[in-house]
């Protein structure tokens, strides 16, 4: 049996991960909004820190995975919403992870959509590169929608 950690496993996508891999004997803690082993509003370091601490506390021997699938759609306000759960705290907890996944030499596994429209904003991947989340929100929310979520 393995041992996984998600973000956004209560509804959707993540749902569908959490039932297969739970299904097929392994132990998976599960962050979300509600419904989850650990509630937690990841669209601020307060509620990623308290996800990454609550991993912490019921896999001490380690992660065999991390699934990263938090996350909003395009229809969202305000647009920084998307940059703060989908990318920001995908980064956060798996960089707070890495010591368990490496006990297990464990995996991650990013969730993408391939409805986001390819949009090239070159200063604002350059923001979200360097982990300038106030930078990269501010000019989300100075675009439309679909600029944030591509």
């Amino acid at each position: 049996m393995a041992t996984y950690a998600m973000s956004g496993g209560a509804t959707g996508i993540g749902a569908a991960i959490r039932k297969t891999l739970q299904t097929a004997g392994h132990k998976v803690v599960v962050v979300d909004l509600k419904d989850a082993d650990i509630c937690a509003d990841l669209s601020d370091y307060a509620g990623r820190q308290r996800a990454v601490d609550g991993i912490r506390q019921r896999c001490p021997e380690g992660l065999d995975g991390f699934i990263p699938c938090a996350g909003v759609g395009p229809s969202v306000r305000p647009p920084s919403l998307i940059t703060r759960i989908n990318y920001f705290a995908a980064t956060t907890m798996t960089e707070g992870l890495l010591d368990l996944l490496e006990k297990r030499s464990g995996r991650i596994v990013m969730i993408a959509s391939n409805s986001a429209p390819m949009i090239e904003h070159n200063d604002y991947i350059d923001l979200l590169l360097a982990n300038d989340e106030e930078a990269a929100c501010e000019l989300a929310d100075s675009r439309d929608t679909h600029s944030a979520y591509a």
